[in-house]
């Protein structure tokens, strides 16, 4: 057993090397600039927004490097697909991967699993003259237990373990938990689900937040509603808390209406303009720069809640390390993060009502417990702290 475990050590430490490497989290976005607006301005305002990766289809592998020039200039890395990298992998794997600007090969969103056996074939024939640039395959999340038919497994662990078991570097997953009806009851146990088989398999995972409001055609009565600074914080945090190393956004464009989605207000609208979700995503981005460093190449030593208990998730019942008390005073309670960065022990405290605030009492057994700032700077711990809807409260612990 603690063979399995040290080799499990060593993969993840590979996986992180590759990513950690310029230490930078990357804040993804999902449809970013598309190739009709491949410019400048464009990428700029991608950047100005906080984005550093884009994630998009090309319809040619020429439109392809086109999009990686224009993005390398504005510091942005190109994740994408075109007919090429399915019809000669090899060929345009050689193209690709000169490019500073490209990133990795977006390869299908929420496969089933026959069709992430399929997806390996096309990974293997890249790998042949491309191994160092990202695989990316985006799974379904776990909503409720019919998911697993339309996924040809038994169970959700056995779909996140399929994807593990390719040559993507991590496990991607989108879960959209703010609705109209309240929070989606199977949110937590999702993440844990994710978190669970990250350790198992040593891969980093990345989470979503939803920046587009739609309907839901299967559910007429619930719709995705324009986020707010608190829906964002809520969705950012609770991942960041469950260890995710990478944040996308779904979605950067406001993609075409299709399928009774009735996409509206993304970040940038269908003609181009910026819209009010803008300025609210780009406020998210800056906090999320601020506390990303602690966060990034961090291990998350254990992930508990306070208050509700959700389903498939755990009450704290012993303190964190130099906590002689933690307590929390709101309906829905909080997510409470253990994590080590290099030498030093976090505490995360999630408030997981994206509507109501949070208060917290907590009492150190010590001097050596301090408050930390977004913006990382340490101060003296308090007794008491109000945590806005969704927001997040951090302590550094030794």
């Amino acid at each position: 057993m603690k063979t399995i475990r040290n080799a499990i050590i060593i993969v993840f430490c590979i996986v992180s090397e590759l990513f950690y490497a310029a230490n930078t989290m990357p804040i993804m976005g999902f449809w970013g600039v598309p190739e009709w607006r491949t410019s400048d301005n464009d990428f700029s305002l991608m950047n100005e927004c906080g984005f550093n990766v884009s994630i998009g289809s090309y319809s040619s592998l020429e439109s392809f490097v086109k999009a990686c020039r224009y993005a390398d200039k504005h510091n942005i890395k190109i994740l994408g697909r075109c007919p090429d990298v399915f019809i000669a992998p090899q060929k345009a794997a050689i193209t690709l991967r000169k490019e500073p600007g490209f990133w990795g090969y977006l390869l299908q969103d929420e496969p089933s699993v026959t069709e992430i056996f399929q997806l390996q074939k096309t990974i293997d024939e890249l790998k042949r003259v491309d191994s160092t640039h990202i695989f990316y395959i985006n799974l379904l999340p776990y909503l409720n237990p019919d998911i697993e038919g339309r996924l040809h497994v038994k169970t959700y662990p056995e779909y996140l373990k399929a994807a593990a078991a390719t040559s993507c570097q991590y496990l991607s997953f989108d879960f959209y938990p703010v609705t109209t009806a309240g929070l989606r009851p199977s949110w937590f146990h999702n993440l844990e689900m994710v978190r669970n088989e990250s350790l198992a398999s040593g891969k980093p995972f990345w989470g979503f937040a939803l920046s587009v409001p739609h309907d839901v055609p299967f559910s007429p009565d619930t719709y995705y509603p324009t986020p707010t600074i608190a829906s964002l914080r809520l969705q950012i945090y609770s991942n960041l808390a469950y260890g995710a190393q990478g944040i996308q956004y779904f979605t950067y464009w406001t993609p075409s209406n299709k399928e009774g989605f009735n996409y509206h207000n993304a970040p940038i609208s269908h003609e181009g303009k910026k819209t009010n979700t803008y300025f609210i995503v780009q406020q998210m981005n800056r906090e999320l720069k601020g506390v990303a460093p602690l966060f990034y190449g961090a291990k998350v030593l254990s992930v508990h809640h306070l208050g509700a208990i959700p389903e498939g998730t755990t009450r704290q019942n012993t303190m964190p390390l130099n906590i002689k008390s933690l307590k929390v005073v709101g309906r829905q309670g909080a997510i409470i993060s253990q994590f080590q960065k290099g030498t030093l022990r976090y505490l995360a405290v999630v408030n997981k009502s994206h509507e109501m605030p949070l208060t917290v009492r907590v009492q150190a057994l010590n001097s050596t417990p301090r408050h930390l700032t977004k913006t990382l700077q340490e101060e003296p711990m308090k007794n008491k702290y109000t945590i806005t809807a969704g927001d997040i409260l951090l302590f550094r612990l030794k």
